[in-house]
């Protein structure tokens, strides 16, 4: 697997979002289905999601005779990176509001209240929808399959560790489900608590590589 794809994928393990998400099913009655919901729909669309990308970005290739168009992306998106990562360190960046009380809902956990079937599969797609990083990926992947199986099973795999947090999770629930809780609770309060710095530091590195990493791809064209 691409060694770019493969720490790209580990960055992805826990995230705010899937936290929340998480959390917020381990709270109601039975969270086992509705995190299995979560689970499978959610990489269903995530895996179709990469497949089409990486058909796409090969076919860019082959169209033009040239990996050209892949550091170009990596700029791109580098670009962006630092972009946001910039905003956030000057406090433009939308924050959460630090008068909130700890104790007091989510935004997440009140969407998820009640939580159906159907409701935990739609948050297993919103909370994966395609950003910088799983594009970042899906180009080196793009750029480092031997072809469409070795592709394919590169996205699995990025999956598979993307899914790793609500994957344990289910497991804990099914014999511990006071530790599951326990565990997410205290990533959810460090990330809330290190929103900011972690988001400049994330961003930061990642579109710092990225555009370090198209420069010196496209200098080997020039």
């Amino acid at each position: 697997m691409s060694t770019e794809a493969l720490l790209l994928a580990l960055t992805t393990v826990v995230r705010p979002t899937t936290v929340a998400a998480v959390f917020a099913i381990l709270a109601t009655r039975v969270p086992q289905r509705l995190l299995l919901a979560y689970i499978v729909t959610g990489a269903v669309f995530s895996v179709l999601v990469g497949v089409v990308v990486v058909v796409l970005l090969s076919g860019l290739v082959s169209a033009t005779s040239s990996s050209a168009p892949r550091p170009i992306l990596d700029l791109v998106l580098g670009g962006a990176a630092l972009g946001y990562a910039g905003a956030a360190w000057a406090g433009w960046a939308p924050r959460r509001r630090s008068e909130q009380p700890s104790d007091q809902p989510t935004w997440m956990q009140r969407r998820l209240r009640g939580l159906t079937v159907r409701g935990a599969a739609v948050a297993g797609v919103l909370t994966h929808l395609p950003g910088l990083v799983y594009l970042a990926a899906l180009n080196a992947i793009a750029g480092s399959a031997a072809g469409l199986l070795d592709g394919l099973l590169q996205i699995a795999v990025y999956n598979a560790i993307w899914f790793l947090l609500p994957v344990t999770a289910l497991l804990l629930s099914l014999h511990r489900p006071e530790l599951s809780r326990e565990l997410l609770e205290g990533l959810g309060a460090f990330t809330r608590r290190h929103r900011r710095l972690l988001t400049v530091l994330f961003l930061g590195v990642l579109g710092g590589y990225l555009v370090v990493a198209g420069v010196v791809e496209l200098a080997r064209y020039g």
